[in-house]
């Protein structure tokens, strides 16, 4: 698989990496989109919609999950469909934040805050696919 070294979280010297998606910076900056998105669904979303927050939830966790698993596919045609999913995920979420400010729960900074992040994570994820193609 030929990836960019800017795709790539250091490893400490020493550390043994058994799951080569730990190491994909995309991997841990759809982590802290999750952080981020998950704070923002318990203190304004959760108690006033379940059904959304949950919603939102299940879509964050999917960004994170097909990143993982489709790292473990020897294809680079599978992977990046599973990249692919991750992307659509990140859609579904800003989606569900969009509903939120819709409806009150969130305020229009934290929604824009929330869409310029997963702009950035749609963007390196789709970089991230179309360096699976090359």
């Amino acid at each position: 698989m030929a990836v960019g070294w800017w795709l790539w979280v250091p490893v400490k010297e020493g550390q043994l990496t058994r799951f080569r998606f730990k190491s994909f910076r995309v991997y841990q900056d759809a982590k802290d989109y999750c952080v981020l998105c998950r704070e923002t669904v318990q203190k304004h979303i959760e108690k006033r919609d379940k059904g959304l927050a949950n919603q939102v939830g299940r879509s964050l966790n999917s960004i994170v999950l097909n990143i993982a698993e489709g790292s473990a596919d020897n294809s680079d045609a599978e992977f990046g469909r599973f990249l692919g999913i991750s992307i659509r995920s990140v859609y579904e979420s800003v989606a569900g934040f969009d509903l939120a400010a819709l409806h009150g729960y969130v305020d229009e900074d934290s929604n824009r805050r929330i869409e310029e992040e997963a702009h950035k994570l749609v963007k390196q994820l789709a970089s991230f696919r179309n360096k699976l193609k090359q």
